[in-house]
């Protein structure tokens, strides 16, 4: 698949980055990463003749906005933005089933899962007992549209992670019983009939102090005859698919609390 540029400066170069595809790699044979297909295959690696700073990073399955600096001054000041929670970043997503609230805080720590054989997971921590490498987190989820994909019930929402951990939103939507349509390893490999994992970073907000960032891809999913073609809308609760819905339904998100929308707080 190709990796379209979608912002490039003297400083940062902004992709969507596929499905389905790695950010780099030490493998000098694998090829299906990003730095293949924007510039060399060591390009990740200090050591390049031209070197490029990954600032955020996203998962294998996971497609979207993916923001790159050229340079080690402008990468730092970016992870600091970033450490400091002064980004703002939003994801698409469809998840199955219907949930029965339309906006929900989610607050479950998030650790690596000790359960045997799975050492590439994450789960929820509880936030009284703390440990190794479990973190609090936080994410705000925002239903916008309900309907049945292949005749099952699923949902598309807003996702705006407020912290940033390791697989914190693929783990959160499973830990609300939610799990994102064609996540297969949150699914314990059962949802294998979806072509992708249905999680895409959509917009990402950077406070740059001399010109700030706000980057947003098309919607994703209904442009994807796969998808398209197996939906069928049931409830639309805000509209979202062309850029100014979208922004609006951000903005939306972005405050604490909408009246009249159905609340819900997942703690532990």
């Amino acid at each position: 698949m190709a990796v379209r540029k979608i912002y490039e400066s003297d400083d940062f170069l902004v992709v969507n980055k596929p499905y389905d595809m790695y950010i780099n790699s030490d493998d000098e044979n694998e090829k299906n990463t990003v730095t293949c297909c924007i510039a060399s295959h060591d390009s990740h690696l200090s050591t390049s003749a031209n070197p490029l700073y990954f600032v955020q990073r996203l998962d294998y399955s996971t497609s979207g906005v993916l923001c790159i600096a050229k340079n080690k001054t402008v990468a730092a000041l970016a992870g600091r933005l970033f450490e400091k929670r002064l980004t703002k970043k939003y994801y698409l997503a469809v998840v199955r089933g219907h949930p029965d609230f339309e906006l929900a805080e989610i607050r479950y720590a998030v650790g690596a899962d000790q359960s045997p054989d799975q050492s590439h997971r994450m789960s929820v921590v509880s936030n009284s007992s703390l440990a190794g490498d479990a973190r609090p987190a936080h994410t705000r989820m925002l239903i916008l549209e309900r309907g049945f994909y292949c005749k099952d019930p699923v949902a598309v929402v807003l996702l705006k992670p407020i912290t940033g951990r390791r697989h914190q939103l693929r783990v959160h939507c499973h830990a609300t019983s939610h799990t994102i349509l064609g996540d297969y390893t949150y699914s314990d490999r059962m949802d294998t009939a979806p072509h992708r994992m249905f999680l895409h970073a959509t917009r990402l907000v950077l406070p740059l102090p001399n010109k700030p960032l706000d980057i947003q891809t098309p919607e994703p999913f209904f442009n994807d005859v796969q998808f398209s073609g197996q939906w069928k809308s049931q409830k639309l609760l805000h509209k979202y698919r062309n850029k100014e819905d979208f922004i609006a339904v951000c903005d939306d998100i972005d405050r604490e609390y909408i009246i009249g929308v159905k609340y819900k707080d997942f703690s532990v």
